[in-house]
């Protein structure tokens, strides 16, 4: 039976806050390189991992609407708010004198508190001003677009705005914490924005075969919301736009 089927939305939803806690422990290591012989400066996590939260954050806004992803980004949230706080207590409890690794770990971990309270002003706002555009372009484009053929469009322009909205906020609060230096700033937040957009962009033809194809298996196109407000967590509201006979 098809209602019976086994849904991705669960996977998709561990995933993306999967991979924003994973990003905050390794984005404290950053390095520089050249770029038309100037300096650009980022970390890690906006290489490896990031990027890929906001195409997740697009799948789920595309095919389950701005409901499901609002959820996603309150469910982040609070799983950052818990990591630090286990972070915090991991380095504070007495290690045992076999133990010859505190220090190293104290330099890892000690620091990510910092990087979480960065990592939640910028996903935070971030991600809702990714998801509203995202969600808010789709209803303007689907009534001169209804096959979704410009669906690129829409990932690449929201990414573009929350990419900058989270990028500084993100380096922004972590330089007022000391995890990053005062004077890479400017460096941090014009080549992470860079290079997470780009990444999206590169990406783009996988995010829209991923699209088109979890729709397709879940029967489920979403359209609208009953309120953007980032703080109704439990409203629903959006329409099922997917054709009834499974096209």
């Amino acid at each position: 039976m098809k209602g019976s089927r086994f849904s991705l939305l669960e996977p998709l939803i561990a995933a993306a806050v999967g991979l924003v806690l994973v990003s905050n422990v390794i984005s404290q290591k950053f390095f520089s390189f050249p770029v038309w012989g100037m300096p650009v400066t980022t970390d890690v996590g906006t290489l490896l991992l990031f990027p890929f939260t906001y195409i997740l954050s697009d799948i789920l806004t595309e095919v389950y609407g701005y409901a499901a992803s609002r959820r996603v980004v309150w469910y982040a949230f609070v799983a950052n708010l818990a990591a630090a706080g286990l972070y915090t207590a991991a380095v504070a409890l007495p290690n045992s004198p076999d133990f010859a690794n505190q220090e190293a770990f104290r330099a890892v971990l000690g620091q990510v508190p910092g990087l979480v309270v960065a990592s939640l002003a910028g996903s935070w706002f971030g991600s809702f001003a990714n998801d509203s555009v995202l969600a808010g372009m789709k209803i303007s484009m689907v009534k001169w677009d209804p096959a979704h053929r410009w669906l690129p469009l829409r990932t690449i322009g929201s990414t573009v705005v929350g990419e900058l909205i989270d990028t500084t906020f993100f380096v922004g609060v972590a330089v007022l914490f000391g995890v990053f230096p005062a004077d890479a700033l400017v460096s941090l937040i014009v080549s992470q924005w860079l290079i997470k957009t780009l990444v999206e962009i590169v990406f783009t033809p996988l995010t829209v075969w991923a699209i088109r194809g979890i729709k397709k298996y879940e029967a489920k196109d979403v359209l609208g919301t009953e309120t953007w407000s980032p703080f109704a967590f439990a409203r629903e509201g959006g329409e099922n736009q997917f054709p009834q006979d499974g096209r």
